[in-house]
């Protein structure tokens, strides 16, 4: 239909006087012609199936100043440049009956425009500006119009939603394009086709940078949809290390939810900023990573534990930070790890430094872990209650452990229900989704975290 309709239009424009003589034209058009070219050569894709051009500027020139064969060429022009690089000779068709088409009913409006005005041929006069406005938005509107239709056809999109979401944001350009365009017109009316040319230098400079940086923008996106979904695939790493750790010591997800929860709601009441509250909230829920590579005999010992057992068991904050320090999204999580274990007068482990040497972020994780820790019922020995861990941290506060971190978990645990204050009120798959939510990942999880679940609760029913 549209190749019907397009050879409809080039039967009609032999019959159809253009404005200038007939050589001047054919070196007019093949101007035009070949700027119609470069025009689309430098088009700029600004959405799946649509592209941004100047091409219609050559085409509108034409109209305006030529006649119809004439800018039925140079629309032919423009729908067939670059037809190799199109899927089917239907795509290729389809563009140039569209582009052909176009044309004709833009030059049919403005010939009637100036039928109406009465402005001369080839003159500049402000009826040449309005009858070519008219004109340009006509053959915007009808080239949209019947790609529209295309995309129905071809893709099967909707008409609406294409208008919606293709269409409409190249049509807020409009305006700026007949402006162009027009002024364009103005200035070949008064100077001839040479001074077009200089004028399409600028234009097409500026074509190509705003090229260079949609396709500079394009490649951040790719590359940052490359590195949101490395850093999902390393999260879902660091939380199967977990829940593996979880089959050899069913005490370490529940201890690392419920830390990772009051580290949380202590950064909340220091109203630490955003990043720090979830690096800890991150160590909070990893911290004990290194204890994978404690054999499970000294971690379900139900005695205590041996010189050497407990060495093995002091290395754990180093190789959690190790794993972690791998990881390209936890390098900030690794320092808080490391830390943890570390005590303010020099007695902790795994290297023994004071306070001034140890991160705060690690004294909170150390208050938190510390707290969980007393009141969680052990194989050697009975769970303390609330208050009485409370106290006993509250006793080394200063010494040991930072007394204003103590204060900050005393009043967030005040006023909770007892789940709370024992840490039962939460698990580690939903800390963990919370964690990736505050976070704002994006991307295709690459570890599933329903299967991890899955895992979790198969384990537990055999």
């Amino acid at each position: 239909m549209g190749v019907l309709c397009s050879a409809a239009a080039v039967a009609y424009s032999v019959g159809v006087p253009i404005a200038v003589p007939r050589q001047e034209a054919v070196v007019s058009v093949l101007v035009l012609a070949i700027l119609a070219a470069v025009a689309e050569e430098l088009s700029v894709t600004f959405s799946r199936r649509m592209t941004l051009a100047a091409s219609n500027l050559p085409v509108l020139l034409a109209i305006m100043l030529l006649g119809l064969w004439p800018a039925l060429l140079v629309a032919a022009v423009v729908g067939l440049w670059g037809f190799w690089r199109e899927d089917s000779v239907d795509v290729a068709l389809f563009n140039v009956s569209n582009a052909v088409c176009s044309a004709f009913v833009a030059w049919f409006v403005f010939a009637g425009v100036q039928r109406a005005l009465g402005f001369p041929d080839g003159e500049f006069s402000w009826g040449l500006l309005v009858a070519g406005g008219l004109a340009n938005a006509v053959h915007e509107f009808v080239s949209l119009g019947v790609v529209s239709l295309g995309a129905r056809w071809r893709y099967g999109k909707s008409i609406e939603a294409f208008w919606r979401d293709e269409a409409m944001p190249f049509l807020r350009s409009l305006a700026i394009l007949t402006a162009l365009g027009l002024t364009v017109a103005a200035v070949y009316a008064q100077a001839g086709v040479g001074a077009v040319l200089l004028l399409f230098v600028p234009l097409f400079a500026a074509q190509y940078m705003f090229k260079l940086l949609v396709r500079e923008k394009g490649y951040v996106a790719v590359q940052k949809e490359l590195s949101d979904r490395y850093l999902e695939m390393n999260v879902g790493l660091a939380a199967a290390m977990v829940v593996l750790l979880d089959s050899k010591d069913e005490y370490t997800a529940q201890h690392s939810a419920a830390v990772a929860m009051y580290c949380r709601d202590i950064a909340t009441t220091l109203d630490l900023p955003d990043d720090e509250r979830n690096a800890l909230h991150f160590a909070g829920l990893l911290h004990d990573l290194g204890k994978v590579g404690v054999p499970d005999a000294v971690l379900r010992k139900p005695s205590k534990l041996t010189a050497e057992e407990w060495a093995l068991i002091r290395q754990h904050p180093a190789k959690g930070a190790e794993a972690l320090s791998h990881l390209a999204a936890y390098q900030g999580v690794a320092d808080i790890v490391l830390y943890h274990h570390e005590r303010l007068d020099g007695s902790g482990y795994p290297r023994g430094v004071t306070a001034e040497r140890i991160p705060d972020l690690s004294k909170i994780l150390a208050v938190a872990d510390a707290y969980h820790a007393m009141t969680s019922e052990r194989p050697y020995r009975a769970a303390l209650s609330s208050f009485e861990a409370l106290r006993e941290l509250r006793a080394v506060a200063g010494v040991t452990f930072e007394a204003s971190y103590v204060e900050a978990l005393a009043g967030v645990l005040c006023d909770k229900s007892l789940a709370y204050r024992d840490g039962s009120s939460t698990d580690f798959m939903e800390e963990f989704e919370r964690g990736r939510l505050n976070l704002r990942l994006r991307g295709q999880t690459l570890a599933d975290l329903s299967g991890l679940a899955g895992l979790r609760e198969g384990r537990a029913a055999t």
